[in-house]
């Protein structure tokens, strides 16, 4: 079949692989085959996976073929071969966490999200590489596909690295304060942090239980709505988790949202070409013909954020306990530190952590009072130099804190060094469709997302 066209993995995106194989211009197996290859091409530099699970995806690519002819119509994930953040348990795959405290740990089941993405008929190729427990410390040696001499960000770096260097055509990854929409801004990706509890935590290592997200990397809007829709929706054994209908993509465009562009000093701490790409982002949506306000962030956005640390360290501290208390040694030095920190936060301290984040959702949601969205630059500079660290994600933490909707998307690559900038467009609690209308429209006019990395 791949003989009669012309393709790679530099070009395509999901919606573009349903259409080859509903159309048996590619088959599943000619499909994991070049992902496969590429992985082969690019890995050894890029260094964003943990396993490939080469053998085992391309029996499942078999077994879905062979069973192709008995389907009326093809789920949209039906054979899209994707990747998993190593925090999110595999059944019979090793799920190590990117620690020494996990090393050889095999779950005997499946995450939901993953158990659901198997039902959808989509192909596992591997696990990703993270931060050691998904938390602020140990980055990896992963790489940023658009300059490898920079982060991809964190903690989700090699989930984003991977669809970036267009090594799988999407990926799950996590967020606790800014480990989706960071590395999205950095990699030249668009992810969704959804509204908390609309994607399942069952069967995900939590770095903190009240602020953990689950999403999933993509190169567009259009894709992003393909895979929030597989994968969001109620789960029993999450309570958090909720009942809403499914996103879509509408064909009469909506233009009639007000957007409240931040003007907080929080946020024009910003590189200058940042600045730069995203006034022309909000003046390719005035455009568009969306109204654009101004409008500052609530008082309590300090307190906030020193209550998202408490919660987050008191949290972390809790599930790491018991191995900790066996031999903390096996966890790596910045984990140590956070650990030590957070047992020896106080309960009543926790617990003001947690009325000061109440307080600071309710100012936000009285935001959208006045507009149906926000829009912030993701992050206040590139990628930085290095893999040391992983950049940093204060402009999400406030919106993860808040468990708000947020879409990240492109919005321009650096002079000198061609690295990926993005925007974050932010909407109240189960808004995601206002996010999805916005900036699908959004890609619609602009090639940003298209944009591929040199060393693909």
């Amino acid at each position: 079949m791949l003989s009669l066209i012309k393709t790679s993995t530099s070009s395509l995106t999901i919606t573009d692989s349903h259409r080859l194989l509903r159309e048996k211009q590619i088959s599943p197996t000619e499909l994991v085959s070049l992902y496969i290859e590429q992985i082969e091409k690019v890995e050894p530099e890029v260094r964003a996976w943990v396993r490939v699970e080469k053998e085992q995806a391309m029996e499942r690519a078999k077994k879905l073929e062979d069973t192709m002819h008995q389907l009326d119509e093809l789920p949209p994930l039906f054979a899209i071969p994707y990747a998993a953040k190593d925090i999110i348990y595999t059944k019979g795959m090793p799920t190590e966490g990117g620690s020494k405290v996990n090393k050889g740990f095999v779950p005997d089941r499946d995450a939901k999200v993953i158990q659901t993405l198997c039902d959808s008929g989509a192909i596992l190729l591997g696990k990703t590489t993270t931060t050691e427990f998904a938390n602020w410390g140990g980055p990896p040696e992963t790489r940023n596909p658009w300059n490898l001499n920079h982060t991809p960000g964190g903690s989700s770096s090699g989930s984003a690295a991977a669809v970036a260097a267009r090594m799988a055509l999407m990926s799950l990854g996590t967020q606790t304060a800014g480990s989706l929409s960071r590395p999205a801004a950095y990699n030249g990706l668009t992810v969704l942090k959804a509204t908390y509890g609309r994607v399942s935590k069952t069967g995900v290592i939590p770095a903190s239980w009240s602020l953990d997200h689950v999403g999933a990397f993509t190169r567009t809007v259009e894709d992003t709505v393909l895979v929030y829709n597989e994968i969001s929706g109620p789960d029993p054994e999450d309570p958090c988790t909720w009942t809403l209908p499914k996103q879509v993509l509408h064909t009469q465009e909506k233009r009639d949202y007000t957007i409240g562009v931040v003007i907080n000093e929080y946020f024009q701490a910003t590189d200058s070409e940042i600045r730069r790409s995203v006034e022309d982002a909000i003046k390719q949506f005035e455009g568009m013909g969306f109204k654009i306000t101004y409008l500052d962030m609530p008082k309590s956005l300090e307190a906030a954020n020193a209550a998202q640390h408490i919660v987050m360290k008191s949290e972390t501290a809790h599930y790491h306990t018991d191995e900790f208390i066996k031999d903390a040694s096996r966890f790596g030095v910045y984990l140590q530190e956070f650990i030590r920190e957070g047992l020896q936060i106080k309960a009543n301290d926790y617990l003001k952590a947690q009325r000061i984040r109440t307080l600071f959702r309710q100012e936000m949601s009285e935001m959208f009072n006045e507009v149906d969205l926000l829009l912030t630059p993701a992050t206040p500079t590139p990628a930085p130099e290095g893999i040391l660290a992983t950049g940093s994600p204060a402009f999400n933490l406030p919106f993860t804190n808040a468990g708000v909707p947020t879409l990240t998307i492109p919005v321009g690559y650096t002079k000198t060094k061609n690295l990926p900038m993005g925007i974050q467009l932010i909407a109240a609690p189960m808004e995601e469709q206002k996010l999805i209308d916005a900036g699908y429209l959004f890609q619609k006019e602009t090639d940003w997302h298209l944009k591929t990395p040199e060393i693909v």
